[in-house]
């Protein structure tokens, strides 16, 4: 393996150890706190490389009078020695020897770090740009970024290929209807956009793709083509859904973990869906645990202790027909968390709120459901043979609710075709799909993870626009 050499001319806060007494060292941060005596003046800095921070200690008076000019937020570089704590003895501070670099805020008073409280709704609503100078989302965006790197790893340890296939497509994939159109057709004056036969119905001939084309949904079906040849594939994607929602669960835009694998049943799609998201959790808390600690004091109590027993068995798994007996014996004490909410039937989709209360409630542990009514899921999924269900699968998570949807996929082109033809689909933009069933086709399986949520997990942030870092949603689109 080649040798990775980044010649970095600074200390990580994160790497400083008592080892190092003694060391002179340069630092590069933020700062979070000061604090200033007569002859003494401490600084509290902390520089993204973990939740750990660094206090400087000076003495010099002129040193003394720059930093009480300096507030929470100001950008400070300095060089110091690596000296003992003074009552802690497995940590070490800086003494100050020089000032190389500072830049204040422009306005102390009205800068929102230096207000005494200060909510994450105040920071997501109003102060976006400022929220990662913060302890709990320094802390929420590392662990996002340890579970990209947890999921890479999974999925590299059992072979499968990282491949990200287009966003730009002329399928809506799910013919949910939820789709995001790209034109650009649309210029100044809606008066030029042109129409078929003098109809309000618009000509996408003359656009750029010389056709109708969306952003994605999913890239599903691209995956099921590429493992036709190569067995096992996933994607770490961005997908796009116009759906009119503002709640806390859903974003118009979203990281999207998706895998098809070859020869793979539903069994293993729930033990693959369950290996993955354990091995994700344990990752995070051996590697994130001074994060954890951070989230767990101020945002999100508790959160060590649910971590830890999510990784210390296996999920419940239930069929949809189990579901709806347990939504019925409970039905009562469902409708207090919603009264005007109608209980589902046979048939109907179970709903954001009896999932939580399935996986929180009751089982007190993710859930599995499988075995949906045909009519319920997308036409792509294998039918079992009792002709009512489908072998798809959903991931219930208690506090967060649907976190992987995943199913078998129809392989015979003949059932694959009837239900199309059912349904009175439009085979035009899924022809090269349905011709996958013609040549060679296999038995495969596959699934999509809403990372964002399951960021939103790892966390315990109660909306997902706070474990995103440019969160866009229905109504909301700021950077």
């Amino acid at each position: 393996m080649a040798k990775i050499t980044f010649r970095q001319n600074y200390t990580n806060i994160s790497d400083l150890n008592t080892s190092m007494i003694g060391n002179e060292v340069t630092i590069n941060g933020w700062i979070r706190n000061t604090r200033i005596q007569q002859t003494l003046a401490f600084l509290e800095l902390h520089d993204g490389s973990s939740s750990k921070t660094i206090q400087i200690i000076t003495e010099d008076n002129a040193y003394i009078n720059l930093i009480n000019t300096l507030s929470i937020g100001s950008a400070i570089s300095i060089n110091g020695s690596v000296v003992k704590h003074p009552q802690k003895d497995d940590q070490v501070e800086i003494k100050l020897l020089e000032i190389k670099y500072y830049s204040s805020v422009d306005n102390p008073k009205e800068y929102i770090l230096n207000a005494k409280k200060m909510s994450i709704e105040t920071l997501r609503t109003h102060h976006m740009d400022v929220r990662v100078k913060t302890r709990t989302f320094t802390s929420v965006f590392r662990i996002r970024a340890a579970l990209s790197k947890a999921t890479h790893d999974f999925f590299h340890l059992i072979k499968a290929h990282h491949l990200n296939p287009n966003i730009v497509t002329t399928s809506d994939c799910e013919g949910g209807g939820e789709v995001f159109t790209i034109s650009t057709l649309l210029k100044n004056k809606t008066s030029e956009i042109p129409v078929c036969n003098k109809t309000d119905v618009i000509d996408y001939s003359n656009d750029f793709f010389l056709k109708k084309a969306y952003l994605t949904v999913s890239s599903q079906l691209q995956l099921e083509m590429l493992c036709a040849g190569l067995g096992k594939v996933w994607t770490s994607n961005k997908s796009f859904r116009s759906e009119k929602s503002k709640t806390n669960r859903h974003l118009a835009e979203f990281e999207h973990i998706e895998w098809e694998f070859a020869w793979t049943n539903l069994d293993q799609l729930m033990d693959l869906s369950e290996h993955y998201t354990q091995f994700c959790l344990e990752y995070v808390l051996n590697n994130n645990m001074d994060d954890l600690e951070v989230l767990n004091a101020f945002t999100s109590k508790g959160l060590i202790d649910r971590l830890k027993l999510n990784i210390s068995k296996p999920y419940m798994r239930i069929t949809y027909d189990d579901a709806l007996k347990i939504i019925e014996l409970n039905a009562e004490e469902i409708l207090k968390i919603d009264s005007k909410m109608t209980l589902p039937k046979w048939g109907d989709d179970l709903g954001s709120v009896c999932e939580m209360f399935i996986a929180e409630k009751i089982n007190k542990s993710p859930t599995f459901v499988y075995n949906y009514p045909k009519d319920l899921k997308s036409f792509y999924m294998k039918q079992n043979d009792d002709g009512r269900t489908v072998q798809a699968c959903d991931l219930l998570i208690p506090g967060v609710g649907e976190l992987i949807g995943s199913s078998v996929r129809e392989e015979n082109y003949d059932k694959l075709m009837k239900v199309v033809n059912d349904r009175k689909m439009d085979i035009g933009p899924l022809k090269w799909y349905l011709d996958l069933r013609k040549n060679g086709s296999t038995p495969t399986a596959g699934a999509g993870l809403g990372f964002d949520r399951l960021v939103r997990w790892c966390t315990g942030m109660e909306n997902i626009r706070d474990v995103v870092p440019f969160p866009v949603a229905y109504e909301e689109c700021k950077f």
